[in-house]
């Protein structure tokens, strides 16, 4: 136990004298929340919260464009942009304003876009007035090239269109059922409002209402970009911890620690014990260091506060569990390579690559089949889902077994092959 207490001794005079290795150990992880979850605040908000200028050309100047334009003027989403200096907007000036970059989302609605959809009510009517044994009403051959247009400014990313075309649909196929079910109850003769809020209300039971899994309603402090990356880059910089132990143990082997170390019978395990002790306790402080970011700095920049979910004390032994082999990992860098100069880069890149296949830089879910199976070979994937098990399902510890024992495992498995290293260069010694 002496030996085991005099390794954490040595290694923290070490690390304390490192203020390179402080500074990637603390510093880095602690620029990257802040920066990643600044410049992902509006995408993970999906762009609900902000408000675009949106140029409409209407060329119909029919019942169906009224409907479409009460609509978006109603829209907290979009400021509707249909005159510019007191003359309306024409169709190849939207193509024009949009390619400038002036306006970044434009929509023309064609001329006979409200003909097309009385001429499908009346079909739909009279397919129901022959059973019905009623009068029919005049139709014609539907038009394939009477549709709605949509343009985007050439430099809008893809997620922005889909998110505004999505609010934008919705709007539209709206108006347009609107059109449809006011055209019927006229075709049907029926007695009442057929306004747009009592055709509305019929339809009321058939809203589409986001709720939380676990029944409470839906919370939207889940749904946000320090929710996300906090602990994602968190991660990240624990496994960066390869670093300065890969540094370390090389250091001691070029200055002839390791071989007077080697040369005292049993050491090797008792100090390879004390180096995994001490960097299991800087990780873990290093991760709620940076949980404590996200709660009480971030708020401070005006971003979200994180939530640590219902069962905060079950990230504890996650959080060790996590530790233990990022520091494992680190311990067989520093095993493996015999200089500086293949350990760290080795060291720094393959942590790249792993974060990048465990989804801390994109989602695991968007990756080819094959590379997601892939991704479960990194301990940085288990190591994100479990934590997301804690603080985005809202589930607990029982749920993050799995995660604790593969990432145990994995550590466990890292630090005999670094032992096996190490006593083999001890017995070669002796």
């Amino acid at each position: 136990m002496r030996r085991i207490y005099a390794t954490i001794v040595k290694e923290w005079m070490l690390l304390r004298r490192d203020v390179a290795g402080l500074a990637l150990l603390l510093l880095m992880p602690s620029v990257m929340i802040v920066v990643m979850a600044l410049i992902q605040d509006a995408p993970f908000r999906d762009y609900q919260e902000q408000r675009f200028d949106l140029l409409l050309a209407d060329k119909d100047k029919g019942s169906l464009s009224g409907a479409i334009i009460s609509g978006l003027r109603r829209s907290p989403h979009f400021r509707l942009v249909d005159s510019i200096g007191g003359r309306a907007v024409t169709d190849s000036q939207l193509r024009t304003l949009l390619q400038q970059g002036k306006y970044r989302v434009g929509i023309v609605i064609p001329e006979g876009a409200t003909a097309e959809v009385a001429n499908a009510a009346n079909r739909i009517a009279n397919s129901i007035s022959e059973k019905l044994g009623l009068g029919a009403l005049p139709v014609r051959a539907p038009r394939d090239s009477v549709y709605i247009r949509m343009y985007f400014d050439p430099v809008a990313k893809p997620t922005f269109r889909m998110s505004v075309s999505f609010a934008l649909e919705k709007y539209i196929t709206y108006s347009g059922t609107q059109v449809l079910l006011q055209r019927l109850s006229r075709s049907a003769g029926m007695a009442g409002d057929t306004s747009g809020a009592a055709l509305a209300g019929a339809f009321r039971g058939l809203d589409i209402r986001e709720e939380q899994l676990s029944g409470r309603g839906f919370d939207n402090a889940l749904v946000n970009s320090v929710q996300h990356n906090v602990p994602a880059w968190a991660i990240f910089g624990m496994f960066f911890i390869v670093v300065p132990i890969a540094g370390h143990m090389i250091r001691e082997r070029e200055e002839g620690s390791a071989l007077r170390i080697a040369l005292i019978p049993n050491a090797i395990p008792f100090v390879s014990l004390g180096k995994i002790c001490f960097y299991v306790l800087v990780c873990t402080a290093q991760f709620f260091l940076m949980l404590g970011i996200g709660m009480h700095v971030l708020p401070l920049l005006g971003l979200p506060q994180l939530h640590l979910g219902p069962h905060p004390l079950a990230v504890v032994p996650v959080a060790g569990c996590i530790a233990f082999a990022a520091t494992a990992y680190g311990y067989f860098v520093g095993s493996v390579f015999r200089t500086t100069n293949q350990a760290l880069p080795f060291g720094a890149l393959s942590i790249v690559i792993l974060s990048a296949l465990g989804g801390i830089w994109v989602p695991v879910d968007i990756l080819p089949p094959t590379v997601q199976h892939v991704a479960m070979l990194s301990p940085l994937y288990w190591a994100l889902d479990g934590v997301n098990q804690l603080f985005l399902r809202n589930l607990d510890i029982t749920h993050v077994l799995r995660h604790m024992l593969i990432l145990t495992g994995a550590g466990a498995v890292l630090w005999f092959l670094a032992y096996l290293r190490n006593t083999g260069r001890g017995a070669s010694i002796q």
